[in-house]
């Protein structure tokens, strides 16, 4: 089940960030920082009792004119209103009701999506009646609030949570495999190449997630469900907008896929839009599978496959996990390898270590390298246990957190993988300090 997509839209310093910090709360608890890849993330996953989300921030672009202002704000609106299930039009109380506000309020009206007309910068009751007055012209109704200081946020949390589904939903039934990649560079093309071949049969399957299609194929007896996201590019005055400010048909397919195939073209190699999108897929904990498409377009003398997966590799070097396929999907090379790839994928995703093996793998490594002194005091890691699958995660107890550096971390994930694999997944850390370690500490 997808998760449902909140959306935060209206014109540049409305408040649209603020309030989106005041949604999420709290950063998520393991995510590592990758630079270049998250820091312009648009997006964040919420979870409000048993209910979760994902709220979208549309902002972060600069405007020279109001005339380009309103250019801006309406594509970014119209992707936004295309993918969300929830959507927030946020106003500023302060500047007065704008065109643009008038402009955005008219757009909402033509679509049957749940809206909320939110007027911020009203930091109590007593100037609700005051500044709300311009606002009443919209014809809808109003939730004043302050994103800042947090007054009416209550109502809207509350007006927000009643409209999302319970719980997870029901799991799929075969694996769901999400095609991702910047347009152009071949998934519809793939799609077909997979769903078009005498080995496999196709039922169309209505997609529940809008311009996506899902479609059940079966391969050898083995059943999956296809998704297919090309048709995020579907109008093409929206392609420049799609590209620049948002990626939330990509999210919600990543969010609710088993394997991500992140399409490559071997004509163009890694562009930044690359590194972005295999960026979600790891924040996401998703299994990776890398296809270098139109790679029978490539000559081979000039170019060779170790070279052309170190060059992959450097530019997705938070991926170096995920095993790399050179396809055409044109001609059909190679394409039928992906299946084998993704069982191999799904499997180690759900693999499980016991804690005897894996105490064992930490004696090893720790014989090669121990963490560094902090402050001329010894780190000492006790054990390791495995807490969770898809993808793994593993638990670190020590007697000092904060000796855990990123680099040591990097170096048992290098063993760990030497050890058990877990090609084309993600694994998580956790460091856990002993109670008693921290308070003998203070």
């Amino acid at each position: 089940m997808s998760k449902p997509i909140v959306a935060i839209i209206g014109r540049p310093n409305v408040g649209k960030s603020t309030l989106f910090n005041r949604i999420v709360g709290k950063r998520r608890a393991v995510v590592e920082d990758l630079p270049g890849i998250t820091r312009d993330r648009l997006y964040e996953e919420v979870a409000w009792n048993d209910k979760a989300f994902l709220i979208v921030d549309t902002g972060g672009f600069q405007t020279e004119s109001d005339e380009d202002i309103i250019r801006q704000v309406k594509k970014q609106a119209l992707v936004a209103v295309e993918e969300a299930d929830i959507i927030i039009l946020l106003m500023d109380a302060e500047s007065g009701l704008m065109p643009s506000d008038i402009e955005l309020t008219e757009l909402l009206r033509k679509y049957n999506k749940k809206v909320f007309y939110v007027v911020n910068k009203i930091d109590g009751p007593k100037k609700e009646t005051k500044l709300l007055y311009d606002f009443c012209q919209l014809g809808v109704d109003l939730l004043p609030i302050s994103a800042l200081k947090g007054y009416g946020f209550d109502v809207l949390k509350e007006s927000i949570f009643d409209l999302l589904p319970e719980g997870k939903g029901e799991a799929s039934e075969f694996p769901k495999i999400s095609i991702v990649g910047r347009p152009n560079v071949g998934k519809s093309t793939l799609v077909n190449s997979l769903l078009g071949s005498e080995r496999m049969i196709v039922s169309s399957v209505p997609g529940t997630t809008r311009d996506a299609v899902d479609s059940i194929c079966s391969y050898y007896k083995r059943k999956y469900i296809i998704v297919d996201t090309a048709g995020i590019r579907k109008k093409g005055q929206m392609a420049k907008s799609v590209e620049q400010y948002s990626f939330l048909g990509t999210v919600r397919n990543i969010q609710d896929c088993d394997v991500a195939l992140i399409v490559l073209n071997a004509e163009e190699g890694v562009v930044e839009m690359d590194q972005r999108i295999a960026g979600y897929v790891y924040e996401a904990g998703k299994g990776a599978i890398i296809l270098f498409n139109k790679w029978d377009t490539v000559d081979k003398d000039e170019v060779s496959i170790n070279d052309m997966e170190e060059k992959i590799y450097r530019k997705l070097w938070f991926m170096r996990y995920a095993p790399i396929l050179t396809i055409s999907a044109i001609s059909k090379q190679r394409v039928t390898k992906v299946f084998s790839m993704i069982d191999k994928v799904i499997a180690e995703s759900s693999k499980r270590i016991t804690t005897h093996e894996l105490n064992l793998f930490l004696k090893d490594a720790l014989n090669v390298k121990s963490p560094p002194l902090v402050k001329g005091r010894r780190v000492k890691i006790y054990y390791i246990t495995q807490a969770r699958t898809d993808p793994p995660g593993f638990v670190l107890f020590t007697n000092n957190k904060e000796g855990i550096s990123s680099q040591y971390i990097a170096f048992l994930e290098n063993k760990l993988r030497e050890r058990f694999s877990f090609e084309g997944v993600p694994v998580r850390f956790f460091v856990r300090q002993r109670e008693s370690e921290g308070k003998r500490k203070r």
